[in-house]
């Protein structure tokens, strides 16, 4: 199964890419890839998805194919859909 990640903003600029391409063996839900990105990620974006205690954080906005999802534990990821991780914005 493929999906495709879109970083953006601050979490784009430590993955150094605004795009990639994943491959799982079979589906999960969007916890368990949340944690797998983590896994492989530096500590400033793994920083941005979870908190200290291990909880994906509030403030990270995650869209599946343009739709906002709030219910990772049970949000399944289905073949050929793309994430998209949008980190909390600030400026005036």
């Amino acid at each position: 199964m493929t999906v495709i990640i879109n970083y953006k903003g601050q979490i784009a600029t430590e993955v150094g890419k605004e795009i990639e391409e994943l491959s799982f063996h079979e589906p999960l839900t969007l916890i368990q890839l949340l944690q797998a990105l983590s896994e492989r990620a530096t500590d400033a974006v793994s920083d941005f998805i979870f908190d200290s205690d291990g909880s994906p954080r509030r403030s990270l906005l995650i869209a599946i194919d343009d739709e906002q999802v709030i219910d990772f534990q049970n949000t399944l990821i289905k073949d050929d859909c793309v994430i998209s991780l949008l980190p909390p914005i600030a400026g005036g």
